[in-house]
């Protein structure tokens, strides 16, 4: 909760769990991590994880969009 500042890479926040023991219910909230490298903005990586997303969210996290690994489904 309320983490501010900038990331060195564009990879700015990473909850990679294990798929034998995924994470649920791990609160996610008040995040504005920038980047200003030359790949773009920043991104958020999320794997085997079902976080409770709270307040604002930048860059976003753990959505189909932003994740460049495979998110758990919330089904």
């Amino acid at each position: 909760k309320n983490i501010k500042g900038t990331s060195r890479t564009q990879d700015a926040v990473s909850l990679l769990c294990s798929k034998g023991v995924p994470c649920e219910g791990i609160e996610v909230g008040d995040i504005d991590i920038t980047y200003s490298g030359k790949e773009g903005p920043a991104k958020s990586s999320c794997e085997n994880i079902k976080p409770s997303l709270k307040g604002k969210q930048n860059p976003p996290v753990c959505t189909a969009t932003a994740a460049s690994a495979p998110a758990a489904s919330s089904s």
